[in-house]
């Protein structure tokens, strides 16, 4: 009986001593293999693209910087717009005397909204030199009372008025269109005939035009 703790003893030692080596080779393959498999998440990881904003294909030379990128061109920007209606004529007005008009529609051809689709009109005389040129944003239009009786003033006033541009020229949906008028006035009533007479050509063409999306705080 005295010798039993002391046999017991000698038969687990051994153990003991053997399972040691044992279990530090099975932690360390552990670790190894742990390592192996969190290096290869991790180069896989970044072969992949950094975020889907900026996707960069593998091998592939990073994408040049927004501002390098080249603005698109005046015509790829309007070659989806067209004008329909378009009108010219004099109207008298009690106060300027003979006011030379252009009207039309401006439709987008785009298949996304359109907004702020600004023309330019030019009035020339007989030798095809050009009298005034203007520039105006769609959105408005005047009555044929409005034209014969309001001021000058009061007038490019209604035609820039914010409130009705932001209306009709802030959200042109695709096939939809938006009016315009540009109007050209006389040095004075009493020139007015022979400003009239001077006008022989005029010339009118969409100038620019924003994505919907794009114009905020106008």
């Amino acid at each position: 009986m005295a010798t039993a703790p002391f046999s017991l003893d000698e038969e687990e030692q051994p153990r003991k001593r053997n399972l040691l080596p044992l279990l530090l080779i099975l932690l360390v393959l552990l670790l190894a293999s742990g390592g192996a498999a969190g290096w290869w998440f991790f180069l896989r990881d970044a072969g992949e693209s950094p975020a889907p904003a900026t996707p960069v294909a593998k091998n592939d030379p990073a994408p040049a910087a927004p501002e390098a990128a080249p603005k698109p061109q005046v015509a790829d920007k309007l070659r989806m717009l067209s004008m329909r209606k378009v009108h010219q004529y004099y109207v008298d007005n009690e106060t300027v005397g003979k006011v030379f008009v252009i009207d039309g529609v401006v439709v987008n051809g785009f298949d996304t909204p359109k907004a702020l689709i600004a023309v330019e009109a030019a009035i020339y005389d007989k030798n095809k030199k050009p009298l005034a040129v203007k520039r105006q944003l769609a959105g408005t239009q005047l009555s044929l009372f409005q034209l014969q009786v309001v001021r000058e003033k009061d007038m490019e006033a209604f035609l820039t008025n914010k409130v009705d541009i932001v209306t009709a020229n802030t959200n042109v949906q695709p096939g939809a269109e938006v009016p315009f008028m540009i109007l050209f006035y006389p040095p004075s009533k009493e020139q007015s005939q022979a400003f009239a007479d001077t006008i022989k050509e005029f010339g009118l063409r969409i100038v620019d035009v924003q994505d919907a999306s794009a114009v905020t705080g106008f």
